[in-house]
């Protein structure tokens, strides 16, 4: 954390401003500001934004002003998108105007590995310390708002919802967005803030967590920035006790770590602190991207009314090879395949055969298993069994079918229990992908979880059954 400058006020107008200015205005898209300027441009800030460049008398339908300083209404929020080398001056005219937050969008400063980048995030807090300015960034996109349809460049349009984010990338923030759009996951809140040199994890931590309307938090971090490490474990800990907080640690391996300190100027941190310091606050660590969003997407659609009471798991397949694949992949993660109880088994028995089957769990109902009255009154059973915690219904192509998913989303809304959907391999048959689409569309409007892997399913399941145990350890030291 600075010792220079760390005067955070209330979030709550970064991600709802009233007055916006963009420093560096520009229709040459060189300089990346016709970006923004064309999702501004349609926004509900299209009478409160002003375009500041002091070459310009007009950007596109906006008057341009000469200065910051020259606008004639209050301005809550800058955007500064000009050189490096002119940010001190711009910045020191939006602490004379009293602008509480800055965004930053140009790199070179400390990721570059050169004195003179450290020197200048320096001179960047002299300027602000004891003002009432606020810097996100540098090397950052800035802030969003599911709600309000206040995005940086690159987002794609998502449903509002009540996960919010925080990330040093704004790559992988944009494509979070963009896989929201087409995962339907729905977000709350977002900021990229890149070096984090002012405003940081911490002080984004504490406000999703006072959020009512959060119900989720994701971060993309690849070091604390400015923040203090501890205090950033200690405000962890109050969080996890609310809410889920997922955390994608960039940098794990050595390579990562140097590849880290180019991108953001991240300074390298032990990886085994980041797990030691998740398992002991409850916070769910990730490695990659599709972890990452699985682990979201999990999250969102069963946290907290369908939580796990345990990691007991009935797997309802036609086939006894693919009953063997699914349990080994569950049980490396973890979970628990458990015998259903004698009542279940005996139900199940008199739906079929007695040969090439199996009742007890994984339950393989063999070739009558492709008959879908079959499969839905054995998930009925399997329902009522007290021996399970979670149902995976991996499904094969025979099973894809809008009448199908809609009677086994019937069955879902019967039960607090999760019903995890593993799909089949969709990528080598354009016929089972146009069969899907049409399906996709139940499954979302009814905010059903579907995976296409089952290594990433057993994975997100395994990371919601930690934070279940995670919380009843917590209620036990109440």
């Amino acid at each position: 954390m600075s010792a220079m400058h760390h005067n955070v006020q209330n979030l709550d107008s970064l991600f709802n401003p009233k007055h916006i200015a963009f420093i560096g205005a520009s229709e040459n898209s060189k300089f990346g500001s016709m970006l923004y300027l064309s999702d501004f441009q349609d926004s509900k800030w299209g009478d409160t934004f002003y375009p500041v460049n002091p070459n310009r008398d007009a950007v596109l339908k906006w008057k341009c002003y000469p200065s910051v300083l020259d606008i004639p209404y209050p301005v809550d929020t800058a955007y500064i998108s000009v050189k490096t080398k002119i940010i001190p001056s711009v910045l020191r005219e939006c602490v004379e105007r009293e602008v509480k937050w800055v965004i930053i969008f140009a790199s070179g400063f400390s990721e570059t590995g050169k004195i003179e980048g450290k020197h200048l995030e320096k001179e960047l807090l002299e300027i602000i310390n004891g003002s009432k300015t606020n810097i996100i960034g540098p090397n950052c996109l800035g802030p969003y708002n599911g709600t309000t349809g206040m995005a940086f460049s690159f987002a794609a349009d998502c449903k509002p919802g009540s996960i919010s984010f925080m990330s040093q990338s704004g790559g992988h923030l944009s494509q979070l967005l963009d896989i929201g759009s087409k995962r339907d996951l729905r977000f709350r809140y977002g900021v990229s803030f890149g070096n984090q040199i002012d405003l940081n994890c911490v002080d984004f931590l504490i406000h999703y967590r006072k959020d009512p309307e959060t119900n989720i938090i994701a971060s993309y971090l690849e070091s604390f920035g400015s923040a203090d490490g501890k205090k950033f474990f200690k405000e962890l800990r109050k969080t996890t006790k609310y809410k889920p907080v997922i955390i994608w640690k960039g940098g794990y391996t050595e390579d990562g770590i140097k590849a880290t300190f180019s991108h953001t100027g991240a300074l390298a941190s032990d990886y085994r602190m980041w797990k030691t310091m998740a398992n002991q606050s409850g916070a769910i660590l990730v490695k990659d991207n599709e972890e990452f969003w699985n682990s979201i997407k999990t999250f969102e659609l069963l946290y907290p009314e369908k939580l796990p009471k345990g990691r007991n798991v009935a797997i309802i397949t036609p086939g006894g090879g693919s009953s063997v694949n699914f349990t080994d992949i569950f049980a490396s993660y973890g979970l628990k395949i458990p015998f259903l109880s004698k009542q279940s088994q005996k139900a199940i028995a008199e739906l079929l055969p007695e040969e090439n089957v199996n009742t007890k769990n994984p339950i393989d109902l063999g070739a009558l298993g492709f008959i879908v009255n079959v499969y839905l009154d054995c998930v009925k059973i399997v329902i009522d069994d007290p021996n399970i915690d979670i149902i995976a219904l991996p499904l094969w192509p025979h099973h894809i079918f809008r009448y199908v998913f809609k009677r086994m989303i019937k069955l879902e809304k019967t039960t607090h229990k999760p019903f995890i959907y593993c799909l089949p391999s969709l990528a080598d048959s354009l016929e089972l992908v146009r069969k899907f689409e049409k399906a996709k569309k139940i499954l979302h409007k009814n905010r059903s979880l579907y995976f296409f892997s089952l290594n990433n399913c057993a994975k997100s399941i395994t990371h919601l059954v930690h934070y279940s145990e995670f919380l009843k350890k917590e209620k036990k030291k109440i």
